[in-house]
C-alpha cells in the first residue's frame, strides 16, 4: 500500500474539471439530498449516517426564509 497526496495529482485537475463539469451538463451526474426538517431531527439524523440510513448528502432544514 502506498499512500499520496492530492497535491501530486494537480497537474490532472483541469482535465478532471472539464470531464466532471461536462458529465454533469449531460446529467450524467446527479446528487441526492436526503432532508430532514427541524433542529429536533438532527440527533437521528447524525445516527443514520453512521447506520447507512440516509441516502447521499444529510440535510437538516432548521428554518425556512
Amino acid at each position: 500500500m502506498q499512500g499520496f497526496l492530492q497535491s501530486d495529482y494537480l497537474h490532472l485537475y483541469p482535465r478532471f474539471f472539464e470531464h466532471v463539469v461536462s458529465n454533469f451538463k449531460q446529467g450524467k451526474i446527479v446528487y441526492i439530498e436526503d432532508m430532514s426538517e427541524g433542529l429536533e431531527s438532527a440527533p437521528a439524523a447524525f445516527a443514520g449516517l453512521f447506520s447507512g440510513k440516509n441516502v447521499g448528502k444529510q440535510v437538516i432544514c432548521v428554518a425556512r426564509e
